[in-house]
């Protein structure tokens, strides 16, 4: 059966090649609009808060309501436009440390009173989210990037929920757009089955340059992202399945190591594809002996046949295997992934 062009792979890889370009140590403030992908973040500021309202004003809350009403009013329903009064608020605790946090919360009721108590649940939430960034700064700094990216997304996500991708919008679109343009360039590749494992890997390799960048895909070459979204193609597969299995496993090291794995990487990795292939060549050896019970044998008899036979071809692992075929999963007839499973 010919599997579909791995959309989960894709969404996966850009989640993390494309979130890189985001997502620093630096975080910029919620609600921000990013101008352009580029290594470091490029932010447009939001309009500065006027923190030089005279003290002796009447109302400076009013004077802020009026100002912010003028500024956010039109969207202010919306988690990404709250967002973005978190850096108002900051500059105005700065510059009044003793009444900044009253003088906010008394403009935001005056300018937005139907939204009052979102707004400044979503302050809250915004401290939670930027302490968890201080106390981890040096912990997030020793990771590597993929790693540092998926655990800040995994923070925002448990604190805000599905608010999180509103509140970085930008960032998801610019996301989801690198990641639609690398799906249509991988289901081409998915479909090209007259060109040699090299090539695809050639070509898989240079548009997630073209798409991501050359100096992120080379941080994540290793990763492993690349090599699965690679293994995954079915013009790959085909070619691996009709080599023999010495020849399919140093076609498989000759790919990771176009896609930058390291010497040992690789090594591990093709230790790991070995352990595949014995628990795959146990399973078709089961399988056979299986359909030739089913042929010959029913009832309670094969069932004590079929019992036995698990025993003996996977030890503690037969009843694991036993429930798995009362539920109509066979694992061993599903499709092949060299490299992969």
């Amino acid at each position: 059966m010919k599997a579909k062009t791995p959309l989960m792979v894709v969404t996966a890889l850009g989640l993390v090649l494309a979130g890189g370009l985001y997502l620093t140590l630096g975080q910029p403030e919620p609600g921000t609009v990013h101008k352009a992908p580029a290594a470091q973040t490029v932010i447009s500021s939001p309009a500065p808060v006027d923190n030089n309202l005279p003290e002796q004003s009447a109302d400076p809350a009013l004077e802020l309501a009026v100002i912010w009403l003028e500024r956010y009013g039109e969207t202010i329903h919306e988690p990404a436009t709250q967002a973005r009064l978190y850096p108002e608020r900051q500059a105005l605790i700065q510059a009044r440390p003793q009444h900044g946090i009253h003088l906010f919360r008394s403009a935001v009721e005056t300018a937005f009173p139907e939204a009052t108590q979102q707004i400044l649940t979503l302050m809250a939430n915004l401290d939670r989210y930027h302490d968890w960034l201080d106390l981890n700064e040096l912990r997030l700094q020793a990771l590597q990037p993929m790693q540092r990216e998926l655990q800040i997304w995994q923070q925002r996500d448990e604190i805000f929920g599905a608010l999180a991708r509103q509140i970085w919008a930008d960032e998801e679109s610019y996301l989801e757009e690198r990641s639609e343009t690398f799906q249509q360039q991988l289901a081409q590749l998915d479909q090209s089955n007259n060109l040699p494992l090299s090539e695809l890997a050639h070509q898989l390799k240079t548009s997630a340059e073209e798409v991501y960048g050359s100096d992120l895909n080379r941080q994540f070459a290793g990763s492993g992202a690349l090599g699965h979204a690679l293994l995954s193609l079915n013009s790959v597969q085909s070619q691996l399945a009709a080599l023999p299995p010495e020849q399919r496993q140093q076609a498989i090291n000759d790919l990771r190591r176009q896609l930058g794995y390291s010497d040992t990487a690789i090594e591990r990795m093709a230790q790991q594809d070995q352990a595949r292939e014995e628990k795959w060549q146990n399973g078709e050896s089961y399988t056979a002996k299986r359909e030739a019970l089913e042929q010959r044998l029913t009832g309670e008899q094969l069932e004590a046949a079929l019992s036995q036979l698990r025993e003996e071809h996977f030890g503690i692992a037969a009843p694991t295997i036993e429930r798995e075929e009362e539920q109509g999963f066979y694992r061993f007839e599903r499709p092949r992934k060299y490299g992969m499973n």
